[in-house]
């Protein structure tokens, strides 16, 4: 009676346990990138606003920034949301490959069995009705646990009730067949959703590259339009100060000067056209409604600016998601590879157990119980564990190169563009400091000009050569931005600044 006590007890602490180790809430597909920690976008929701495309108030004016566009790009580019998705779609079906092979399945049962014997003298009947109430559980591993509880009611001419617990387990001591053909699948698996997720960071760090880009190119043509204004404004002075020389003719010099307005006017025109285009075109790189009211400020954004190349490289190097993303499929390479080279033999342990608890009627006073255990051993078929084994090597191959070729881009791709930042900001720095030498050298050129010391070719040309330095200047500015950006897509510095703003990582 004491063992049926226990047998009675027993099942609820199995089931819990059991529960626990199977259905943690942590789905597979977060375990694999656990180590990644990707940032998700604020709103993955398709944009579905009926003004979106129409010339309607937006709010107040946006003020927009390098550092800022990087957030806003991130949460609003359709691209990078298309990509996640993607992402999460290869997400859940990995998970639906997992927990299908990993499941908990409450069941209930019900049998009826009619048994009839005959012989010359007498003819024999037997009943069994019999409700059970189980639990059925499947490990990835291709173990397999069955619990039940249940009541049976025997006829045999007599009735007798009892009730009952049971429980069968198969596990495997050794690598199966089943489970070579599991991992298989696994690998295959893992190397879909790892390609996902490495097109997802691929496509993150490739759009705000495009962002930056754009930014820059907007900010260069705001610096252009303004010298091309400030030009249009000094010609018009120039023709002020024309009309006042009375000692002499300047009417072909008034010419000339109307000429140069007509000439940079018609400049500044397709300026403006073209930064009207480009606005247009760098708020839908960011996903940004077109008719929001924006204004663009150059914040001087370099989060490198004390970082040396070797430093640097060592920090890609830990940072760097695609490089994580990378190392955790070549671990679980290596993992499958060892069960490849153990799986020669297929080894099983099965158990079985039943107890009937004393019951009612013939079965009164009647218990009994019954434990089964057996082993299982096959040989399997090289061919199969051969397979797996190469194809365990060809993925630990492709993935050892593919993080080797990711580590001498980020040298590469750091070394070139931290070299021309600093390069081009001290050209920057000598141009910004040489530029007043221009400004004054037009200035006295124009009370040259109205003295008669200077013709009005030359004085033209001063302003010319001002114009050059101004766009030279402003040229040089842009490509120290588009360095800035293409070191921060050739490093993991995008996703280390995401990180900084506080968006969400993981599923």
């Amino acid at each position: 009676m004491r063992l049926s006590v226990a047998l009675r007890r027993s099942p609820p602490v199995t089931f819990v346990a059991f529960v626990l180790s199977g259905c943690d809430g942590i789905t597979p597909s977060a375990r694999l990138r656990q180590s990644v920690n990707l940032p998700v976008p604020l709103s993955t929701a398709r944009t579905t606003d009926p003004e979106r495309h129409t010339r309607t108030s937006r709010g107040e004016r946006q003020t927009l920034t390098a550092r800022s566009l990087i957030s806003i790009a991130f949460n609003f580019q359709p691209d990078i949301k298309s990509s996640f998705e993607r992402f999460k779609s290869e997400e859940a079906r990995y998970d639906f490959f997992y927990v299908s092979r990993d499941s908990l399945t409450p069941q209930l049962r019900t049998s009826n069995t009619f048994d009839e014997s005959r012989d010359r003298e007498d003819v024999t009947r037997e009943r069994d009705h019999t409700v059970e109430l189980g639990v059925e559980k499947r490990f990835f591993n291709t173990s397999e646990l069955d619990l039940g509880v249940g009541y049976e009611t025997a006829v045999e001419g007599d009735i007798g009730n009892h009730p009952f617990v049971s429980a069968r387990l198969r596990y495997p001591l050794w690598a199966s067949r089943e489970k070579l053909e599991r991992t298989s699948e696994d690998i295959f698996r893992r190397n879909e959703l790892n390609d996902a997720q490495l097109a997802y960071i691929q496509q993150v760090r490739s759009r705000l590259q495009d962002v930056l880009f754009r930014f820059y190119n907007v900010v260069k043509q705001q610096r252009d339009l303004g010298f091309a204004r400030q030009w249009l404004r000094d010609l018009e002075s120039l023709l002020t100060r024309i009309d006042a020389v009375a000692s002499r003719d300047v009417t072909n010099d008034r010419r000339r000067v109307q000429a140069e307005q007509e000439r940079v006017g018609s400049t500044l025109r397709n300026l403006e056209g073209r930064h009207e285009i480009d606005v247009q075109r760098l708020k839908a790189a960011c996903g940004l409604p077109f008719y929001t009211p924006v204004e663009f400020v150059d914040d001087q954004f370099n989060p490198f600016q004390k970082d040396e190349h070797e430093e640097l490289f060592h920090l890609s190097l830990q940072s760097d998601p695609e490089i994580a993303t990378l190392r955790n499929a070549l671990r679980n390479a290596e993992v499958q590879l060892d069960l490849a080279r153990r799986g020669r033999w297929d080894i099983a342990l099965t158990l079985d157990g039943k107890s009937n608890i004393e019951g009612r009627g013939a079965a009164g006073g009647e218990s009994d119980w019954s434990v089964a255990a057996g082993f299982e051993v096959s040989a399997v078929d090289p061919r199969v564990t051969d397979s797996l084994t190469r194809q365990a090597h060809a993925n630990i191959a492709r993935f050892t190169q593919a993080i080797a070729a990711r580590e001498n881009a980020i040298f590469v791709d750091t070394l070139e563009p931290l070299i021309r930042i600093e390069t081009i900001g001290a050209s920057w720095v000598a141009l910004t400091n040489n530029l007043p030498r221009y400004v004054e050298d037009y200035e006295n050129g124009v009370s040259e000009y109205v003295a008669g010391t200077l013709n009005i070719d030359d004085l033209l040309s001063r302003r010319d050569r001002l114009s050059e330095q101004q766009s030279q200047i402003a040229d040089h500015a842009f490509l120290i931005g588009a360095n800035v950006a293409e070191l921060c897509a050739a490093t993991g510095r995008f996703f280390n600044l995401l990180a900084e703003d506080g968006l969400p990582t993981g599923p």
